[in-house]
């Protein structure tokens, strides 16, 4: 019987390292907004940077993708991975014009 209940939770423990991961740091060049995608094979990111022009984004080790964008202050963002819109986890959410939802970035 133990046996039976340590499957669920060792399956939710590798399913939850599936998820994707989301940051963003600022440098000298702008907002460097990372997300770990693995198995992804397109990523772009979209922002009020730029009135939301897309941009794509790079694949680094591991899974994950990065890009960098110009700007300091505040940025209202949202990716598109494989054609489709996807939103991360983020503390601040805006709903955008067109129902859908925007993170906010906040420095």
């Amino acid at each position: 019987m133990k046996k039976i209940r340590f499957i669920p939770l060792l399956l939710g423990a590798l399913l939850s390292g599936c998820a994707a991961g989301h940051s963003i740091e600022q440098d000298t060049d702008g907002l460097i907004f990372s997300l770990h995608m693995p198995g992804a094979k397109q990523v772009q990111l979209a922002s009020s940077a730029d009135s939301y022009m897309l941009h794509d984004a790079q694949p680094t080790r591991g899974g994950s993708w990065q890009i960098t964008v110009p700007g300091t202050g505040e940025v209202k963002y949202f990716y598109i991975v494989d054609g489709n819109p996807y939103l991360p986890e983020c503390g601040l959410k805006e709903t955008d014009d067109f129902g859908s939802a925007n993170c906010i970035y906040q420095p």
